[in-house]
């Protein structure tokens, strides 16, 4: 399937010939009192009744209940380990030549990523990256930028004049501002930007077939390993009906973490281990970098353009309007993705604070997506879903936290029996437990899996500090994810928007090392 790169300079910035979708939302009328009538509202119900356990339950029910969560961090961390081990064993096969994936390949890779107010030097490092790949010179590479991008056409340029050689071809969609039934974020973008390159691709190739291709999304702030796209093909190879899957890599937030501050680095280190251990075991849902086939795409209409968590709701809408069970397989290839981050400390707990109300705020509108959508699918697979998915962003995320605040309130401020408090520290010291392997684990990974991508120096006391801080910040994130819940209860569907983060680009030292 490869050819001969194609150097025409292709952009495309006009409007669709039609947009269902877009045009539908136009005219739908909003009768959820100004969108705070919505699903997720069952968030809000489960936090309370949750959060106030100890003043209304049996000490001892209340007890059972932070086991529970105890019992989950467990789970999860044994899973996480399991996903690791796997990681280093895939690895290793590859380094060693055992599996290689068919010459010529029998599927194409089509590469989308997002830029709109990331420095050009950002996008130049992540083109680098995906330059070492083996197919580089076989995949459509996509540019996706917005009508508002600063100094768009300085980065058009620079891109094809740097880049025009080095894929089979090289795209720039450029998504009009202001189109009606959307709102600005990467949804609408990649809603765009997919469906032009679908037009492109019927337009130039006579014979196309789009199960032939599959779509890998993700972000500007993106590292791959060299060996990513031959493992991701071979995962995909081995899969007979190739579109009832998405396959996500397992990402590490590892982007000069060791520069960061404690919160942002725990964060990190939580969403790697969560991602291994719950996210793709449990089928939640797919984050940042996923892999879909570009049928798939067109069965579940793309990308909702009137949402801001595109990997959220891609996953839920191909899963509802496909009919499909989509179940998430994990590529066994570790991937960098940049956390949040800021000029100064001050600046990146504001930033901390705003990406995880995002995150929220995104996951209980995805919900009420999911429940107006579940219809189409069969009831056990959309009642299994949704009591994971609730168990998961509403129970583990925020609502053991507000149980701990509540918990102590009760001990310390209505009870005298010390034995009850001691019985309490157990299922505490297991999470504390708990945080200490997830550091250790990522520290393995930063040795075993990372020292290709990243170079990492923390102090061993650097890391004890962290580890004692670690359960406060778990619960200070859990608090953000419960004010963003009720933020959007109050505030309506007008606060879910799609802010651009911050992202951190890799100082000198760090890319020479690299």
């Amino acid at each position: 399937m490869s050819s001969a790169p194609k150097i025409q300079r292709l952009v495309f910035s006009s409007e669709l010939p039609e947009n269902p979708m877009a045009n539908k939302m136009t005219l739908k009328k909003d009768k959820t009192c100004g969108g705070r009538i919505r699903w997720n509202l069952v968030f809000n119900v489960v936090m309370i009744a949750m959060a106030g356990f100890p003043f209304y339950l049996p000490l001892e029910a209340t007890l059972g209940v932070n086991c529970f969560y105890a019992l989950l961090w467990i789970l999860f961390l044994v899973l996480a380990a399991n996903t690791q081990s796997k990681i280093h064993q895939t690895m290793k096969k590859v380094s060693n030549n055992s599996q290689q994936p068919p010459n010529p390949t029998p599927i194409k890779f089509i590469l989308m990523t997002f830029i709109y107010k990331e420095p050009l030097d950002l996008l130049v490092k992540t083109l680098q990256n995906i330059q070492q790949q083996r197919i580089a010179k076989e995949i459509i590479m996509v540019v996706c930028m917005e009508e508002k991008t600063p100094e768009k056409e300085t980065k058009i340029d620079a891109v094809f004049e740097q880049f025009k050689d080095c894929f089979d071809q090289l795209i720039v969609t450029v998504h009009p501002y202001g189109t009606p039934g959307e709102i600005p974020g990467k949804c609408s973008n990649t809603n765009y930007a997919i469906r032009s390159v679908l037009a492109h691709l019927k337009q130039s190739n006579p014979n196309f077939d789009p199960k032939k291709y599959f779509v890998t999304n993700f972000d500007v702030d993106t590292l791959f390993h060299k060996n990513f796209l031959d493992i991701q093909m071979m995962n995909i190879l081995k899969e007979k009906d190739r579109n009832n899957f998405v396959w996500q890599p397992v990402l590490f937030y590892n982007w000069g973490l060791d520069k960061l501050s404690f919160f942002t680095r725990i964060t990190g280190l939580a969403r790697n281990m969560l991602m291994m251990g719950a996210l793709i075991p449990l089928n939640i849902n797919i984050m940042s970098v996923y892999t879909a086939s570009l049928q798939l795409h067109i069965e579940g209409d793309f990308c909702h353009p009137a949402y801001q968590m595109d990997d959220i709701i891609c996953y839920i809408r191909w899963k509802t309007l496909s009919r499909r069970a989509l179940k998430i397989k994990p590529i066994y290839c570790p991937t960098i993705s940049g956390p949040t981050s800021g000029s100064n400390m001050w600046q990146e707990f504001i930033e901390w604070i705003r990406q995880n109300k995002r995150w929220s705020i995104g996951s209980a509108e995805a919900f009420h997506y999911f429940i107006i959508k579940a219809p189409r699918i069969r009831f056990c697979q959309a009642f299994t879903w949704a009591c994971n998915y609730l168990n998961y962003y509403a129970s583990f995320i925020c609502v053991q936290s507000l149980l701990l605040i509540t918990t102590t309130i009760r001990l310390f401020a209505m009870e005298t029996d010390p034995n009850l408090q001691q019985y309490f520290c157990i299922p505490l010291g297991v999470v504390y437990i708990c945080l200490f392997c997830m550091m250790v684990m990522n520290k393995i990974a930063v040795k075993y899996l990372l020292k290709d991508i990243v170079v990492e120096i923390i102090p061993i006391w650097k890391d004890f500090i962290h580890w004692i801080l670690s359960l406060i910040v778990m619960v200070g994130y859990g608090l953000i994810v419960f004010y963003g819940f009720w933020e959007i209860f109050f505030c309506g569907k007008g606060v879910c928007t799609h802010e651009p983060s911050k992202k951190k680009v890799l100082d000198a030292n760090c890319l020479a090392q690299r």
